[in-house]
């Protein structure tokens, strides 16, 4: 079998929000929730604004969209004693009055919020809710008028279906990867994380799991095509919607899908190939495409000698160092740096040829199609010169080769910070 695993969790690091980005939204979500409380203490209507997050920013199953525009909801909540005299049409302005001219474009009143347009970056999508005090809330539906509605049964529903090793959030993740690759009629994130969480076989490999989640759903989907909201509006089936065309459509790349993850998992494919497979549906630009060599592949291996390597690292105006030394002081790896990997402690006996791997991983290296990874010969003088062209996780091994046997090998981490 072709296993893909290592892939998928890189992948996943391509899709999902980093930290920093996560910290950015709360910042910028955080200013607009004190600008709506501001509006609403001047107004002194009685009406106090609670806010509560939702979504899949909220259960960390948010992904970065290929066109890079993604949304956050936050809900806004008014605690109240009865359902509030004022129409819904009111709410909804107050909110557009209290965010307007907060970012460049005006607020769009849209039937179940107000969303508010980051350009090319976000929207902030603000539900709005009155909720009594031990009752469901309601929310403020311009063409329904109140419902009743609580997104955050639903995240409490969806985390206790989440393991401890991330793997559920991972597949939705990749589902709705899927779905913003064909831009098709794909079913939204909720109707996914449904689905998802309902059928999802674990299994300690993503791409076996996702495999085995992908039939799972299609055999309960060809058994009852329904997925029915878990919690408040119960019952509601999200996929009754509908066309036959549109189900058709959906039945049928998940089919294609289904017959194209076989074929990456199978013994007959290459892990080359297997890319290729998987990429058919996720994308060849976001999914990583395996090019790392293995030594094994080329010389037996038997180590029975001592290697080390070390790194000096130069730049301009600066004094040279050992990498080493640097990672030993916690001394941060800056990008633009010239480094120049040698060997400096070896006791195999000559003669004996050199060889190099230089692996870059992570979120940048799979965006600038740069992974590497391909087993290189020395140059004659045990060293090889690389440049820290961006930041991420990388690493360097070198292999001693004596008689076609690999005899020797060693490795160093090579962690290039962003500054």
């Amino acid at each position: 079998m072709a296993n893909c695993n290592n892939l998928f969790r890189e992948f996943n690091t391509v899709i999902a929000l980093d930290s920093t980005r996560k910290g950015q939204l709360r910042r910028s979500r955080n200013a607009v929730r004190e600008r709506i409380r501001r509006y609403f203490w001047k107004k002194q209507n009685g009406l106090v604004p609670k806010f509560h997050g939702q979504g899949s920013f909220m259960m960390n199953t948010i992904i970065c969209p290929i066109d890079g525009e993604f949304d956050v909801d936050d809900g806004i909540y008014f605690k109240v004693k009865v359902e509030p005299l004022q129409s819904i049409n009111t709410f909804h302005n107050w909110i557009c009055e209290a965010i307007d001219e907060h970012t460049k474009q005006e607020p769009i009143d849209k039937q179940t919020c107000v969303r508010l347009v980051y350009a090319r970056q976000y929207h902030l999508d603000l539900p709005i809710y009155y909720i009594i005090e031990g009752q469901t809330p309601y929310l403020a539906h311009k063409g329904k008028g109140w419902i009743k509605s609580d997104p955050r049964e639903f995240i409490k529903w969806f985390n206790s279906k989440a393991d401890e090793e991330g793997q559920l959030k991972r597949i939705v993740r990749y589902l709705k990867a899927w779905s913003d690759y064909k831009k098709g009629d794909l079913p939204s994130g909720l109707i996914f994380s449904i689905l998802a969480a309902n059928n999802i076989v674990f299994d300690e490999l993503d791409d076996l799991a996702f495999y085995k989640t992908l039939v799972a759903i299609k055999n309960q989907l060809e058994l009852s095509f329904t997925c029915y909201r878990p919690t408040t509006p119960a019952y509601e089936n999200l996929l009754e919607g509908y066309s036959k065309t549109k189900k058709d459509y959906f039945l049928g790349q998940l089919g294609s899908f289904i017959k194209s993850a076989e074929k990456a998992l199978s013994d007959e494919l290459s892990k080359q190939d297997a890319c290729k497979a998987w990429q058919s549906h996720f994308g060849k630009d976001r999914f990583p495409f395996e090019s790392e060599e293995f030594i094994e592949d080329y010389h037996q291996v038997n180590i029975r000698y001592k290697l080390k390597i070390d790194c000096l690292v130069s730049q301009k105006g600066f004094r040279t160092h050992s990498l080493i030394q640097m990672i030993f002081k916690k001394l941060p790896l800056i990008r633009n740096n010239t480094l120049e990997f040698y060997v400096f402690d070896c006791n195999v006996p000559k003669p004996f040829q050199v060889k190099w791997k230089v692996r870059n991983v992570g979120k940048e290296a799979v965006r600038r199609n740069q992974t590497r990874g391909q087993i290189l010969n020395d140059g004659g003088n045990h060293r090889r010169t690389e440049s820290s062209d961006f930041q991420g996780p990388h690493f360097v091994e070198c292999y001693i080769i004596k008689n076609d046997v690999c005899v020797a090998r060693s490795r160093i981490n090579v962690p290039i910070a962003s500054g």
